[in-house]
């Protein structure tokens, strides 16, 4: 998470912290009651945990008493994505095989494309959801359903890590009624309207200049055609995309620098990576 996202958050947990004691208003949003969220609550207190874990869709939770919490995903207004960096462990939780093998179809067919104008080289490709631009957008529902962009946006299963709202923002409410006025309903209808129209985001990553991205799961891997008769490195994309192509893969938690391992001791390729 980003500074600027920690700081939003923290905002919001100290503004409820400082109302401690007080009561909701009376008058909650229906969608909220529905969530389970008692009107006239008292507040026990909030807490952020939007960093404890990757997983969580919860940055900020509001306690309550004898009310289930409000379970706040909160969000900057330039804030691209719902769905950071999925891996494969997580995407088969929360959408199935099926799913996956539609997505290893999708970033297949992107990274050959890429491929064919890229101006860095890449092994792999990486996926994220939310606001995507260009030509590394798709729409998400090629691959996945409607009901999946719930899914992502909310957080998978029950529990506190489950998002029941989302705040999007630059500065926090000031009071509570405030509060409660600016939270929304996390519908298709809303995240599709956050994001102007969800997205799968492919990644491509080049190692020449990212580091710590490498270890992120592929959904693609670039397959050279034969091994080469010596050890070659290469900088250019063209010389290295004219070796092979990129192929399906399956949910093993491939990530960019097994592959680049793989192609170093295997293929005699040698694709330089960012140095710590």
């Amino acid at each position: 998470m980003s500074k600027a996202s920690d700081a939003f958050e923290n905002e919001i947990v100290k503004m409820v912290n400082l109302h401690r004691e007080e009561c909701l208003p009376y008058d909650l949003p229906r969608w909220l009651i529905e969530e389970g969220v008692r009107p006239k609550a008292k507040i026990i207190g909030a807490e952020g945990i939007g960093s404890k874990d990757k997983n969580n869709k919860t940055d900020v939770v509001v306690y309550l008493e004898a009310s289930e919490p409000i379970k706040i995903s909160a969000k900057l207004m330039n804030a691209d994505y719902f769905g950071n960096w999925y891996g494969h462990k997580r995407f088969l939780v929360e959408f199935g095989i099926d799913a996956f093998y539609r997505m290893t179809a999708a970033s297949t067919a992107f990274a050959n494309r890429w491929a064919r104008t890229a101006t860095a080289p890449y092994v792999g490709v990486s996926i994220c959801f939310g606001r995507r631009s260009g030509n590394t957008g798709q729409n998400f529902t090629d691959i996945f359903t409607i009901e999946d962009i719930l899914t992502v946006a909310r957080g998978y299963g029950n529990g506190v890590s489950v998002a029941n709202c989302m705040y999007i923002s630059n500065t926090s409410a000031r009071d509570i009624p405030s509060l409660i006025r600016n939270i929304e309903a996390i519908t298709v209808q809303s995240v599709n309207k956050a994001t102007e129209s969800f997205k799968v985001a492919h990644r491509p990553i080049n190692p020449i200049t990212e580091g710590t991205n490498r270890g992120k799961n592929v959904y693609t891997k670039f397959q050279p055609y034969e091994r080469l008769t010596s050890r070659t490195v290469i900088r250019d994309p063209k010389q290295l995309f004219r070796l092979g192509k990129f192929v399906e893969v399956e949910p093993n938690c491939l990530n960019h620098n097994h592959i680049l391992d793989d192609l170093e001791e295997r293929y005699n390729i040698v694709v330089p990576r960012k140095q710590k």
